[in-house]
């Protein structure tokens, strides 16, 4: 948790940075409205997979599960609208263990109306989310032959955080009691990096090997289409109550570059080499329901 501490603070930072200089930019504010939505759903996360070949491929562990979404989730979103036209969201989203690990902060502003009804604007968002990055330690188990493979014998599991930027058009909608959001962004994100050791014994000898990996931010580019629908269930002008709906993917290809450092018995015979394995296709799918209120 120490480092999402980290995250969390950027996000504060961000929010006092632009939130007062998105308000300046209006008059005076008068109407002011809040909305709250409580959403449970699922993440499903896709990745291609590259055969094994001299050096590992962190992308290959990236906790996958065939059948159900990886990931069960609980989302709690805030959004304040000063003045019509200008939004300023927050949501934390909780996993199994109902830890707040997980932050969206985005802010929109409308540009025009299209038709009744229908307007279009820009939205620029942050976020920061974590994955499972399970037993990476299969691989010298398969690999590396004469060799007691990873001295560690706990199950071996770390969590990394994708963080990203990203910018982009959407288009809302409102029909007696439906309105929603269709929007598209892209923008810039990328693992934060982190450092692990396998130590190894060679088979029926004394002979040791530490192989340390520390990994690099590697940024991709993306694309994020997202949805969102609610349906009021009062008549309500001042206060509603509703259900809703809501869905987006992220799209890119990605890697994880490293550099490894193998020493051999001594730290003088270390052979440290340099790391990019090729980029694959990686998808991130977000599917929520529930409920929300808006005064």
């Amino acid at each position: 948790m120490p480092g999402f501490k980290r995250i969390y603070a950027l996000a504060a930072l961000l929010l006092i940075t632009v939130c007062p200089a998105a308000l300046s930019a209006q008059t005076q504010f008068q109407n002011e409205k809040f909305f709250l939505s409580l959403q449970f759903g699922g993440r499903n996360i896709q990745r291609d997979s590259l055969a094994n070949t001299d050096n590992i491929d962190f992308m290959n562990y990236l906790y996958r599960q065939t059948g159900a979404p990886e990931y069960g989730i609980l989302a709690l979103d805030f959004r304040l609208t000063p003045k019509p036209g200008l939004q300023v969201g927050i949501q934390t989203v909780f996993l199994s263990d109902l830890n707040p690990n997980q932050l969206n902060l985005n802010v929109k502003y409308e540009i025009d109306s299209l038709k009744t009804g229908i307007v279009w604007g820009l939205k620029g968002a942050f976020f920061a989310y974590p994955q499972y990055l399970n037993e990476f330690n299969q691989y010298h188990k398969i690999q590396d032959t004469g060799f007691t493979a990873d001295l560690n014998t706990n199950y071996r599991q770390i969590t990394i955080y994708d963080i990203g930027l990203a910018a982009g058009p959407y288009v809302s909608f409102k029909h007696r009691r439906l309105h929603g959001e269709i929007g598209i962004s892209a923008g810039v994100s990328g693992f934060m990096p982190f450092d692990e050791t396998i130590a190894q014994k060679q088979t029926e000898a004394n002979l040791r090997r530490e192989i340390h990996y520390k990994t690099e931010y590697s940024p991709a580019f993306f694309v994020n289409p997202e949805m969102e629908f609610c349906l009021d269930l009062n008549k309500s002008e001042r206060t509603k109550i509703g259900l809703m709906i809501s869905a987006g993917s992220l799209f890119s290809k990605r890697s994880i570059n490293y550099t490894c450092n193998t020493a051999t018995w001594t730290d003088d015979n270390a052979v440290i080499e340099k790391v990019k394995p090729g980029k694959i296709l990686y998808s991130k799918t977000e599917i929520k329901g529930g409920f929300y209120i808006s005064f």
